[in-house]
């Protein structure tokens, strides 16, 4: 793999680059000590062991390393021709990149505390667990230690509020704007809240276009008292049993918002969790592994509380739905900085249940209601592999449009001010679309984009498109 101009790091899979790791490692014994080249031998075996090789083919530089079952990477030693600054650092970084692709969670490693390479692993982000001795040695040990992104492709589920005369005309305008391809992968509607035929065009994109489908089990309606929860249950039951043909089946879930105290707060964790495993214990067999368990709470014991549930009952699919909130209703959900917190707390959650043994895999994560442009970049980093909004419908609506990783802009300079996004004519806009690579079939006429929301529309579905294959090919390879 290519990691810097002139130097390329692979695994070792010749008897000649293990000897020139022999040599290098023998010209640094006062560093690493001795090592043996049968140990280098059985780590090139295993796929454990990386040289550098500099724009002669000339081997510079070595890492060994062992990817242990508890999904911890362990480097053993790394080696690097002295004169070839730099080198180290390019080594450590495809290092962490190999443990990502086979599922490590963490890069650890022993340095002796009187070598200047502690302050090379500090730099390189490793954080100090603090020092050891080890029985034989002379020398005390530092331990060192890096958490490693979870890495794994995120992709944007559109959600669908419109009604059967909007949808039947966006259909119709994709389909003549861009036949036979669709605008997304995945689509999340509500099914017990949607209208026959707002249902139909759905089933139509599933059918027609090869759009998966995600079934939203309504817990939002439960939350603005639009229907009892106990009344969404069994609802949702029979709906499900008669409708097998989706991808997702989101269980339902008692949503609290910003306004609940805590204890409010605790009484819809509680029957979330509850709840949500006895009707994943009902679904027939055939559903569990397409069931998704919707994780409900403010604090670290309530988000433990539902996950702890879910994943002992077997539900191998994760949703986030405790945002902060706002709006006359609640039904905004914000990234605040203490939405991030908690997404942190489930990332940890994701890791620990993983490193346990549980599951052979990271269960998914799906973040629901959240999806401005500006924070889509942000969910990889919580270990997310999908998220759903229904912005790029609704902005539209208020003469709005996206661009990749920008702020939504207005195109129809119309509306309230607090609806509006900051104005652009089209010499900016076109400007603009050019910087951030941007272009599709709905805003090559300006004028038709300032007009016809639904041009609007799937113009910004495509900026989530563009944005997702942006995200997911800066992920390590």
């Amino acid at each position: 793999m290519d990691c810097k101009p002139n130097i390329k790091v692979e695994i070792c899979g010749c008897e000649a680059a293990i000897a020139r790791a022999k040599s290098i490692a023998d010209s640094l014994r006062n560093q690493l000590g001795f090592i043996n080249v049968n140990a280098l031998s059985d780590s090139a075996r295993r796929q454990e062991l990386l040289v550098a090789r500099n724009h002669d083919d000339y081997v510079i530089g070595f890492a060994r390393f062992h990817h242990r079952r508890d999904r911890v990477t362990r480097l053993y030693e790394i080696g690097v021709i002295e004169r070839n600054e730099g080198v180290g650092a390019v080594l450590i970084r495809a290092l962490e990149s190999y443990a990502s692709k086979a599922g490590c969670l963490e890069v650890r490693l022993k340095c002796p505390i009187d070598l200047p390479a502690n302050d090379f692993y500090r730099a390189m982000g490793y954080k100090s667990l603090g020092g050891v001795s080890v029985t034989g040695r002379t020398r005390r040990l530092i331990q060192w230690a890096k958490r490693l992104p979870l890495s794994r492709s995120i992709e944007f589920v559109a959600s669908f509020t419109s009604s059967t005369n909007d949808l039947t005309k966006m259909i119709r305008l994709w389909e003549l704007a861009c036949p036979g391809s669709r605008p997304f992968e995945r689509c999340i509607v509500t099914p017990l809240f949607s209208d026959p035929g707002a249902f139909s065009s759905i089933r139509h994109i599933h059918d027609q276009w090869g759009v998966r489908v995600v079934f939203d089990s309504g817990g939002f309606f439960v939350q603005q008292e639009k229907i009892q929860y106990e009344d969404l249950y069994v609802a949702l039951m029979d709906f499900y049993c008669r409708n097998t043909w989706a991808d997702t089946y989101v269980l339902p879930d008692f949503v609290p918002t910003s306004k609940h105290s805590n204890a409010e707060i605790w009484e819809r964790v509680r029957v979330t969790a509850r709840e949500g495993v006895r009707f994943f214990d009902r679904l027939p067999t055939a559903f569990k592994a397409k069931a998704l368990g919707v994780l409900q709470g403010h604090t670290t014991d309530q988000l433990d509380h539902c996950f702890e549930a879910y994943r002992n009952a077997g539900v191998n699919r994760i949703g986030f739905g405790s945002f902060d909130t706002r709006g006359g209703n609640d039904e905004i959900n914000l990234v605040t900085d203490q939405a991030r917190l908690r997404l942190q707390k489930v990332e940890t959650m994701l890791r620990t249940d993983v490193a346990a043994d549980r599951s052979s895999e990271i269960p998914s994560l799906h973040l629901f209601g959240v999806g401005s442009p500006r924070v889509v970049a942000e969910f990889t980093h919580y270990g997310a592999s999908s998220f759903d909004s229904s912005g790029w419908q609704r902005t539209a609506g208020y003469g709005n449009i996206y661009l990749p990783f920008m702020s939504r802009r207005n195109v129809t300079h119309g509306g309230s001010s607090i609806a509006l996004g900051a104005g652009l004519d089209a010499i900016k806009f076109y400007q603009l679309a050019e910087e951030s690579g941007h272009s599709c079939a709905f805003c090559t006429n300006f004028k038709r984009l300032q007009n016809d929301r639904f041009y609007r529309m799937w113009h910004n579905a495509i900026v989530y498109r563009e944005m997702i294959e942006h995200i997911n090919a800066s992920l390590p390879t």
